[in-house]
């Protein structure tokens, strides 16, 4: 079922409140993907109802930007993936005038991906949705790293009733991630970005070996990108609490690098919360390629 609007969504919720069911969340900006897909897919089967929202967050994009998404398209994936309801809204009513209300976690948001990365935004979109719906658990895909663990803090501080729960990236099978800022790439440029992953993962692998210099891995791991098409932009490791760099590797940590082509910048990342993920990898979902193009 799809429901236009706030009014129509909140009647929904309070009527599924009313019974006592539970509800997972998942918040997107809309031209979902396979990934969001699994992220509805885990919000079905872990709760009685699952409620996706759609909403291209004004505050997220740069000025006068828009944001490409076809909500029908959107509408048929989420319900095919197990969603109950879709909630959709605009601009009108998700920022009236005088809206002024963020969610501060001091420089945090500058920390990981940069200014440019719109994390305080995000975050403040994601904790409105979760204000709205109240979920009993809301789905965040590590794909958005920084954004899935400042989500989860700022519900802990805010003492909501919420249980956020992480859900392993989806991934085409020469490792780039699903995001909806690739769709327009060819698949000969997704085959050249896979050396980010690779290198990413060629830290992860030299750290399990003993290595533990992140000047030295990072300078190692930098060899390994190839690019033609993409502007190559950083590899960092970070502590995935402070999301600070380190000098020396310490548990919890992130790995995380950035790329620039067609005026995106594209990320990518290894969420290393213990020694079982160092060892082995990160519990991706792989899935195939798209047709050559």
């Amino acid at each position: 079922m799809h429901l236009a609007g706030l009014s129509a969504g909140k009647a929904f919720i309070r009527e599924v409140a009313r019974t006592g069911q539970t509800i997972g969340t998942v918040h997107t900006l809309g031209a979902l993907h396979l990934g969001h897909a699994e992220l509805i897919r885990r919000a079905a089967l872990e709760n009685d109802v699952a409620i996706v929202t759609v909403y291209p967050n004004k505050i997220q994009l740069r000025p006068g930007g828009s944001y490409d998404f076809n909500l029908d398209d959107d509408i048929g994936l989420a319900l095919r993936s197990g969603a109950t309801a879709v909630i959709s809204s605009n601009d009108t009513e998700m920022f009236p005038p005088g809206y002024r209300t963020f969610v501060s976690q001091g420089d945090y948001h500058l920390r990981l991906d940069g200014p440019e990365a719109c994390l305080k935004e995000a975050v403040t979109g994601a904790v409105r949705w979760i204000c709205y719906a109240r979920p009993t658990r809301s789905y965040f895909g590590l794909k958005d790293i920084g954004q899935a663990i400042l989500v989860k803090r700022a519900v802990a501080d805010l003492l909501l009733d919420c249980e956020i729960r992480f859900v392993p990236t989806v991934r085409y099978k020469n490792g780039v991630p699903i995001s909806s800022r690739l769709r327009r790439f060819s698949r000969s440029e997704l085959d050249e970005l896979s050396c980010l992953f690779t290198a990413l993962n060629h830290l992860r692998e030299e750290i399990v070996r003993g290595a533990s210099s992140v000047k030295d891995l990072v300078a190692s791991a930098t060899s390994q990108i190839k690019f033609r098409r993409f502007k190559f932009d950083f590899l960092r490791i970070v502590g995935a609490d402070s999301f600070e760099d380190l000098e020396q590797v310490k548990l919890p940590f992130i790995i995380i690098g950035a790329a620039t082509a067609h005026g995106l910048r594209v990320f990518d990342n290894i969420y290393v919360p213990d020694q079982d993920t160092l060892q082995n990898g990160a519990p991706d979902l792989w899935i195939d390629l798209p047709e050559r193009s």
